[in-house]
């Protein structure tokens, strides 16, 4: 077979154009339909100025930038020196552009004059598929995923870690001063520049120790990003932080095929998932504007407090409890059965825990808790002691709130088949959505410090993630379209308003 012909130093008679050198169904030109789509309301919205300063030397128009900026997310380019690069080398980027070449501090200076405003191209992703009727409804899955943060884990302190270290970085500046003091030449204009760095240092140290006095529930500080926690991941134990994400899947029959859409993002500074369910709904429900039927959830979110909630908003929530297992424990708290007649409990074994009193909650608003406890006596003789409990003082205790019942119930019906059919959707959710953000929008690790800067960083890599998605449904609606379907194409007429 004979080889094609190479030269690279080929020449056109007519030069090709540069719309010629990028495919039509390539996402850059979905992003630049999606910005050139934005009204002016929503830009001034976002508190970016179209018109420009009629002085001084011609700008980047925002429109270039923020283009830049939404397709560099959606390819994993987030750094504004590598944007930089790939508006000078990528044609996409060039397309984009027109062309031109932004510098990086150009870049950079409007993501970060922008980025905290820019949180609301979330929604207009989300309001695009609502009004295109591509969002299924009838459930919606949440989940957490701890990020790695943009700092160092051996810069992490407890209050007598940065005490030693505020005493080490004292005797250096000491041994600094001393070094650069001494005969009789006149002191330098500047100081040293190892003495400036542990001066600043020190301030660093105070600043931290002040943090910790302040907020009593933090038991440590990051010196690199004061904002990230230890957490643990797959990893191991990083200074990271717990991101959020609710995800709907796709309407197919409306998408013509299969996909997800993250309907609410968030990111926080504490490991526990249970205290986000009820911020995660409010914020999906306000971003579709309706109520999803079904919320799915890993045992890390069930709580009695969240179950209450999703009552109040008439939500169903499917959650798995977050001790795998304990229900089938032969003493579980379920098996002990209830008489009203005397107000006790009858434990397997036919012993009798009679009410001893209430005991005050230590979680706000969840009222008194009544106490049924069996005599020491009994369960030290009973056949079951060391199984059933090892309580040599008081014997086995039921601590029964008034939510009780409302656990009970719930964890009765996740046994049934419909529930555990709805449950077995939620991996199917939520787990490829975290994986193309780390894998495919390289989320493995926050680029900016700060828990704002952060959540910052990361509604945008949700708003990249709708992007891609609604992207691919307009191009499997095309290809339909081309193959016979009369059936016009409401992917057509999107536009973000």
């Amino acid at each position: 077979m004979p080889h094609r012909p190479m030269n690279r130093e080929q020449s056109w008679l007519l030069p090709p154009t540069l719309d010629e050198l990028l495919l039509q169904d390539h996402p850059a030109r979905f992003v630049a339909e999606v910005v050139d789509a934005l009204d002016r309301a929503a830009w001034v919205e976002m508190g970016i100025d179209l018109d420009g300063d009629p002085l001084g030397a011609p700008a980047y128009h925002p429109r270039i930038l923020l283009s830049v900026w939404l397709y560099g997310f959606m390819t994993s380019v987030r750094s504004s020196r590598k944007l930089e690069a790939a508006c000078r080398d990528q044609i996409s980027f060039l397309w984009l552009t027109g062309w031109q070449h932004p510098d990086h501090n150009t870049l950079w200076r409007f993501y970060k004059a922008h980025r905290q405003a820019m949180r609301r191209l979330l929604k207009y992703t989300v309001t695009t598929a609502m009004e295109l009727g591509l969002v299924d409804l009838a459930v919606q899955a949440v989940d957490g995923t701890k990020v790695a943060a943009n700092a160092a884990g051996d810069r992490t302190y407890d209050a007598a870690g940065l005490q030693r270290l505020l005493e080490r970085t004292e005797a250096a500046i000491v041994e600094l001063e001393a070094q650069n003091e001494g005969g009789d030449n006149p002191p330098p204009p500047r100081l040293p520049i190892e003495l400036q760095r542990t001066k600043a240092l020190r301030e660093q140290v105070r600043a931290a120790m002040s943090r910790l006095a302040e907020h009593k529930g933090v038991p440590r500080v990051n010196l690199t990003d004061e904002d990230a926690q230890l957490m643990k991941g797959r990893s191991g134990i990083l200074p990271g932080y717990n991101a959020q994400a609710m995800v709907s899947p796709l309407d197919p029959e409306t998408a013509k095929g299969n996909g997800m859409l993250i309907t609410a993002a968030e990111v926080v500074d504490t490991a526990a998932d249970s205290g986000q369910l009820v911020p995660m709904l409010e914020q999906a429900e306000e971003l579709m504007g309706e109520r999803a039927q079904v919320t799915l959830a890993d045992g890390g979110y069930h709580t009695a407090a969240n179950l209450e909630a999703g009552e109040r908003r008439g939500q169903l929530l499917v959650m798995a409890e977050r001790y795998q297992g304990m229900e089938h424990d032969p003493y579980f708290k379920d098996k002990f059965v209830y008489d009203a007649a005397t107000d006790s409990y009858l434990c397997p074994q036919d012993q009798r825990l009679p009410f001893r009193g209430f005991r005050r909650s230590k979680l706000p608003g969840s009222g008194p808790i009544r106490v049924y406890c069996a005599s020491r006596t009994v369960c030290r003789t009973c056949p079951a002691f060391g199984v059933c409990t090892k309580d040599t003082h008081a014997g086995r205790a039921l601590w029964i709130g008034h939510s009780d019942g409302l656990l009970r119930k719930h964890r009765e019906w996740m046994h049934t088949p419909e529930a555990r059919i709805l449950y077995a959707r939620r991996q199917e959710l939520t787990e490829p959505t975290f994986g193309i953000l780390k894998e495919q929008l390289g989320a493995r690790r926050f680029l900016l410090r700060g828990l704002a800067n952060v959540r910052a960083e990361f509604t945008l890599l949700a708003t990249a993630f709708n992007l891609r998605t609604l992207w691919r449904a307009r191009k499997r609606a095309r290809g339909a379209n081309q193959v016979g379907q009369q059936r016009p194409c409401h992917l057509e007429a999107a536009a973000l308003t």
